[in-house]
């Protein structure tokens, strides 16, 4: 079954999609509410006004008389959508307002459902289509007696919801035309942030066609480890066939001189199945020993190698092989001491390198490792034996000269581990060593 692609664009647009319309119309619930309890408590402050007015202009001691000329004249209007109300502590009407007049069931709509007040205290409410307001008041007359009164001023909440819709209908458009305002900006947005996996796309595809070698330009730090990570497969593809050209090349030049030799022998001569053996000997080893380095790999793009373990394990290895020569390693690596590369690479490059120290030790070989973290790694490896003159330490580690110029058992661990540097791309340096012998430097990135 063929996995379904994903799209990048399309889940940053589908997330916008979703995600706006949430965030906006959580915006817009609260720019409304805020707004309607704003025109409430505007209406409420309104209302408290007419019952202070009413209060200013009546007189208690006739009863509750108001003169009508200086009322608001809303309050004079039937129908008008403001009506007031004076109760006494019984629930008696004391006053209606005229604009109550054609207002079926008045007294019961504007006095439903009032709680008890104390005197002085105010009550807001909403009922059948009036937001009220009562207050309570205690009056002393001119006779010294008091009088409980209950004030209410009602105003109708249509005048109130018509503004809320208007609000709301210029609120959708506002935060609509927004949205798409904001989406398109988002598409621009997405295009623009990815333009560099496109161009690292279109690089590939001129890398693949061979019109181009490298990953050039610069790239953002997000795709710059992706960027650097193809460079090194680009690079290590780019090695290997190196390597393989030069590995045929090696071949060639070596298996000359036995081809050589078995043309030009006699096949009457007495020492004729001997000089065969000796040759095919020197072709099959050479051979094998071509092999092993073509088939060198490395693996550093991801992997981070211990080097500890991989040192523990050689050195008891190594110590059970030269046991009867009783060589002493020491080895001194800092636990979180790491190789960038495969396993089996660093076992071979250190494996060859300190077999080779303790061939031609004497009784010591010593390990130190430098480096963490990012650092670069650096291992030296030294011996008290005799060292190398310092007129072979080049020559061992040059390429293509080992295989006819090495002595039995000499040479072929630092070629080896030449050539795993190299392709690491670090590098060594042969010296003499304060314990007598030689002192094997690597350098690795």
């Amino acid at each position: 079954m063929t996995p379904t692609k994903h799209s990048l664009t399309l889940r940053l647009l589908l997330a916008s999609t979703l995600l706006l319309p949430l965030c906006l119309g959580a915006a817009g619930w609260a720019l409304e509410r805020s707004h309607e309890r704003a025109l409430t408590l505007a209406t409420a402050e309104r209302l408290q006004l007419h019952i202070l007015a009413l209060l200013a202009q009546a007189d208690i001691n006739l009863g509750f008389q108001v003169p009508p000329q200086q009322l608001d004249t809303r309050l004079n209007q039937p129908s008008s959508g403001l009506y007031a109300m004076v109760t006494d502590a019984s629930g008696e009407t004391l006053w209606l307002s005229p604009s109550a007049a054609r207002f079926n069931d008045a007294r019961a709509q504007l006095s439903e459902r009032l709680p008890l007040l104390q005197p002085g205290q105010t009550h807001t409410s909403e009922f059948k289509g009036l937001l009220r307001q009562t207050y309570q008041v205690v009056w002393e007359l001119s006779s010294g007696d008091e009088r409980v009164l209950y004030l209410t001023v009602a105003e109708s909440t249509a005048g109130r919801n018509r503004e809320i819709a208007i609000f709301r209908a210029q609120l959708l458009l506002w935060l609509g035309t927004t949205a798409l305002l904001m989406l398109g900006a988002q598409i621009v947005i997405v295009r623009w942030s990815l333009t560099p996996l496109r161009r690292l796309t279109q690089t590939i595809a001129k890398i693949e066609a061979g019109e181009q070698y490298r990953l050039e330009g610069v790239w953002p730090k997000e795709v710059e480890p992706l960027a650097d990570n193809l460079q090194n497969l680009l690079d290590g593809e780019q090695r290997r066939r190196q390597r393989m050209r030069d590995t045929l090349a090696d071949l060639a030049h070596s298996l000359k001189t036995p081809l050589a030799v078995l043309r030009s022998a006699e096949p009457n001569t007495h020492d004729y199945a001997r000089l065969c053996d000796e040759q095919l000997s020197r072709m099959e080893e050479v051979i094998a020993w071509q092999l092993q380095r073509a088939t060198h790999g490395h693996s550093r793009l991801l992997q981070r190698t211990p080097v500890a373990p991989a040192l523990t394990r050689l050195q008891q290895t190594l110590q059970k092989v030269y046991g009867d020569r009783g060589i002493d390693i020491r080895v001194a690596c800092p636990d979180n001491a790491k190789f960038r590369g495969d396993e089996r690479d660093l076992l071979e490059l250190l494996g060859n390198i300190l077999d080779n120290a303790c061939k031609y030790g004497k009784s010591i070989v010593t390990v130190r490792v430098d480096g963490v973290g990012e650092t670069p790694l650096t291992i030296v490896v030294e011996d008290n034996g005799e060292g190398i003159s310092p007129d072979l330490r080049d020559s061992l580690l040059e390429r293509g000269k080992r295989a006819d110029s090495r002595r039995e058992g000499q040479g072929l661990g630092l070629a080896i581990a030449q050539e795993l540097v190299t392709v690491y791309g670090g590098h060594i340096t042969i010296n003499a060593s304060p314990l007598g012998g030689a002192r094997v430097e690597l350098s690795l990135p």
